[in-house]
Formats: structure tokens, C-alpha cells, sequence
């Protein structure tokens, strides 16, 4: 998958600026903890319609968040488990997640509850694949998403960065590969690092 996605610069590009309309918190409240869009390229053998850019650009940054939420955000807040996984990733990539080796590197469980988490910075920039019909056919995340808080141990940190590629599946977006790092200091002890690629 991350070679197709490789290859997108051979094909025709269209670069568009990020659209603010798809950039606002999940809630819509001031200061959560969201991915918005750093940039949107385009890459196509065909023309793509505004709307079909404009609806892809929000199911990728729509479907980023729910996982923001899920894997993220509630163990963090919460110290329990992750939130429901399955409707966001592909059947090919949902076991890896949710029960196999993967699942460290992608999740944030096992953690004191936390207060005050913050955004250094939750940014994803996308490239879109689309074919002579100017339809989207696989898009690729680059995730730049550090986030800072506090717990009964002191100060935490987590970050996670790399890519993540996500295909239309029945009317939404989901994740079917990823080449991320997770990288995390809970109460000044030292970092711990987890890296997953499929």
C-alpha cells in the first residue's frame, strides 16, 4: 500500500488549500483536542469534482478523529480501554489493532487517568489517489499528533507520528495500513517507544 501511495507524483496533481469548514473540533468546543487538516494534494489521472474533494477531505479527517477519540483521548482520560475500534479499520487490518501486535502501538490503555490534556500539535496532512473517472480511491495521512497533560504521576507526554492510509468502504473512511511511532513519558520516567507497520 505505502508504495501505491509512493507513486501518486506520477500522476497529475492538484494542490488545495485546507478548508476550514472540516478543521473545527468533533464537539465544536474551544480547545479540544483534534486532528484538523494541514494540506490536501490530489493526485489523479482524471479531473475530481470540488465535491468529491470537499467530501472526501472530511470522511479522512472524520474517521482520524474518531480514532483520535477511541484510541487516544478516552484511555487517556479515563485509564480504562479503548473505545470500539472495528467500524474504523479495514477487516484486513482490524485484528492487528484490536487483539494482535499492533495494538501498542496504536492505542494509549494501560495509563493513570489524565487532566488537562492539550495539543502541541494534531495536524494530518493528506494525499489522495483518484482514477481517469475522478474517483478517490485510497488516501494517505501523514500524522503529526503530540499531546501533553497531567496524571496522579506527574506531567505525561504522548506523541504519535507517521502515516496512515485509509480506503472508501460503504459510504465512509477506513484505516487499512499505517507506519506509525508512538512515543510516551509518563511522570518523568523514561520514554517509552512503539513502532507498527503493516
Amino acid at each position: 500500500m505505502f508504495a501505491v501511495v509512493a507513486g501518486l507524483a506520477l500522476l497529475t496533481s492538484c494542490s488545495r488549500p485546507p478548508s476550514q469548514a472540516f478543521s473545527t473540533a468533533p464537539d465544536g468546543g474551544v480547545g479540544a483536542v483534534a486532528i484538523t487538516g494541514a494540506g490536501f494534494d490530489v493526485e489523479s489521472a482524471g479531473d475530481v469534482s470540488k465535491d468529491t474533494s470537499d467530501a472526501t477531505w472530511a470522511g479522512v479527517l472524520a474517521t482520524l478523529n474518531r480514532y483520535l477519540e477511541a484510541a487516544v483521548l478516552t484511555p487517556l482520560r479515563t485509564g480504562g480501554p479503548a473505545g470500539d475500534l472495528a467500524p474504523l479499520f479495514t477487516s484486513l487490518a482490524v485484528d492487528r489493532v484490536t487483539t494482535g501486535p499492533d495494538r501498542a502501538a496504536l492505542i494509549d490503555e494501560g495509563v493513570p487517568p489524565a487532566t488537562d490534556i492539550r495539543a502541541d500539535a494534531s495536524v494530518a496532512t493528506l494525499t489522495a489517489l483518484a482514477g481517469s473517472d475522478g474517483t478517490v480511491s485510497v488516501v494517505d495521512a501523514t500524522l503529526d499528533l503530540r499531546l501533553r497533560g497531567r496524571s496522579a504521576d506527574g506531567p505525561l507526554t504522548v506523541t504519535r507520528t507517521g502515516d496512515i492510509v485509509l480506503l472508501p468502504d460503504g459510504g465512509t473512511w477506513r484505516i487499512d495500513s499505517y507506519d506509525i511511532t508512538a512515543s510516551r513519558t509518563f511522570g518523568g520516567a523514561a520514554t517509552t517507544t512503539t513502532t507498527a507497520r503493516s
